[in-house]
């Protein structure tokens, strides 16, 4: 098959032809002869191969996945199209992100044998097309919404099944459970249903944990549950950024891989590049900070010196990245810099801004405020850089924004569907769910809803949607400091309206791409926060001066 798809003459050598191995790639097997037949009203197709029976599925405990992998499925037309969407395209862009190599082939192989695995493949390849068709969440093109609703009728065929699978046979192939999971947890969260991803990711790692217990050790397992361990650990640290959430999910599992040395020098870049790829790495290094200091058992309020060392390294060479870019502009044209390389400097900014404070926000207690009043300067800031660059929102500006976002990312283009790239989204999220002053989240939430957009993973539409609920749960616990001289019965909604008014009125700064090329270290600040007698922030680094 793929030496077909290739255009090239094939060894048929068996089990896996030397064209593909001596050029390293995966053997996908040859086309079997199909007896097609037709049913009323309907185009169904039996199965190529057998493959492994169900018995075998259902009771095997570690199972091999077959070299020979049959090309179809038995099913309708649109189902064997959209299984066919998930092997060539969203399948494989999965495997890329998340470096999937025996879980991909399991779940292409169980699709064959597997009710619920099959119609969960059949859903996420209709929802991956369905994005291909229109890349927002929105309801506005009739092919995409017959896919989405399509999508949704396999989702919820193969939760059935799977239902029915559990209650048949409790102790059945807890491979094939977690990988339902994943499954589940994929299409979820193309759908944007951040409560539903969640609870399918909450399931795997509850499986997983009962399994293999709360060590992570990985002497006793197989291959592939290895690799399934890594999937939901990344999975996890994905939620975690994704959805904003204070800490990770299971602190237990297996650890992820160190992160190589940083690519290049601190003290000057040469070109704008280097600067961001030198941010995402550090960007990096802080969400595996958080996930190594949760998986040294530490507790929010007894964090072991050891983390205290580590977050402190982190954020001395978090505050000479700046210098370096500082450093970088003094010597450049910046007179030569286009408008569109202004805004990569303007969404690195607004990137590195956030990174210092959700890193300093990560070593609070459980009882310290969130943030109290400590970072409105820093969040009034991210949003006029996003301003500048989004507004006004257009097929033009979308298409600027897709090109900065991947030019800041290694110049991915097109940005990858299942990557977390740094952009303008996060960012804006980050203000929606983490400043305490109500104007300010809602100005976020309302610059990521008017217009919608996409950047790889993040879809602005669905992260509003996650900003306001939030926001919600923050305004009945009386979290924001904009409303505690308010009465307590006193209820703040400000109106759509007013918001898009007042967008639209705030004109950017003419000084707000020029303070880009005139100076680009930023210190945080407490005064509010000193004021009220909280825990204060002396400097860039965020480590209290008790700690210290």
């Amino acid at each position: 098959m793929k030496c077909r798809i290739r255009h090239v003459k094939c060894d048929e050598e068996k089990p896996a032809c030397n064209k593909c191995c001596s050029t390293g790639r995966k053997c996908d097997g040859y086309l079997l002869n199909i007896q097609r037949r037709t049913q009323k009203n309907e185009d169904v197709v039996p199965p190529s191969s057998p493959g492994l029976s169900v018995a075998k599925l259902v009771h095997a405990r570690q199972l091999s996945i077959a070299t020979i992998l049959s090309p179809d499925i038995s099913g309708t037309t649109q189902e064997r199209r959209c299984f066919e969407y998930f092997r060539y395209e969203i399948g494989q862009e999965l495997s890329t992100a998340m470096n999937l190599d025996r879980a991909h082939h399991f779940v292409l192989q169980a699709s064959h044998s597997d009710d619920a695995i099959k119609s969960a493949v059949i859903a996420i390849g209709s929802m991956g097309h369905r994005l291909r068709v229109n890349t927002l969440l929105t309801s506005d093109n009739q092919q995409a919404n017959a896919l989405q609703d399509f999508a949704q009728s396999q989702y919820c065929k193969a939760l059935k099944i799977l239902r029915a699978q559990i209650c048949n046979d409790p102790a059945g192939n807890i491979d094939l459970a977690i990988m339902s999971c994943f499954l589940f947890t994929i299409f979820e969260f193309l759908q944007g249903n951040d409560a539903g991803a969640l609870v399918h990711l909450r399931s795997g790692l509850n499986i997983l944990q009962r399994e293999d217990g709360t060590c992570g050790s990985t002497l006793n397992q197989d291959l592939l549950r290895q690799e399934i361990i890594r999937i939901f650990s990344i999975m996890d640290m994905s939620a975690t950024r994704w959805l904003g959430l204070k800490s990770f999910q299971s602190s237990s599992l297996m650890p992820l891989e160190t992160l190589e040395p940083a690519p290049m020098s601190l003290n000057h870049f040469m070109n704008m590049n280097e600067a961001a790829s030198s941010l995402g790495y550090h960007m990096s290094r802080m969400y595996h900070f958080r996930r190594w200091a949760n998986f040294h058992g530490n507790t929010p309020y007894n964090k072991h010196p050891s983390v205290y060392i580590r977050h402190q390294d982190l954020m001395m060479k978090l505050e000479r990245w700046p210098m370096a870019m500082d450093s970088f502009l003094n010597t450049s044209d910046q007179a030569a810099l286009s408008i569109e390389e202004l805004h990569r400097i303007s969404v690195m900014q607004m990137n590195y801004l956030t990174t210092i404070i959700e890193n300093t926000l990560c070593m609070d207690r459980p009882d310290e405020p969130r943030t109290g009043g400590r970072f409105d300067t820093e969040f009034l800031q991210v949003i006029s850089l996003a301003k500048s660059i989004i507004l006004p929102m257009n097929d033009v500006t979308r298409s600027r924004v897709e090109r900065i976002v991947a030019a800041n990312n290694g110049c991915i283009d097109p940005v990858p569907l299942f990557s977390f790239f740094a952009g303008i989204i996060h960012p804006l999220f980050f203000v929606a769910i983490t400043c305490r002053k109500l104007s300010l989240a809602q100005e976020a939430v309302l610059l990521l809803s008017s217009k919608p957009w996409r950047e790889g993973a993040w879809d602005s539409a669905t992260m509003a949607g996650i900003a306001e609920k939030k926001i919600r749960q923050l305004q009945t616990e009386g979290c924001y400091d904009d409303l505690l001289h308010l009465a307590p019965d006193h209820h703040v909604d400000l109106p759509l309206r007013s918001l898009c008014n007042k967008v639209s009125s705030d004109s950017v700064s003419a000084t707000a791409t020029q303070s880009l090329c005139e100076g680009f270290r930023y210190k945080v600040t407490a005064s509010r926060s000193q004021e009220a007698g909280a825990p204060t922030i002396s400097n860039v680094n965020g480590i209290r001066a008790s700690d210290r």
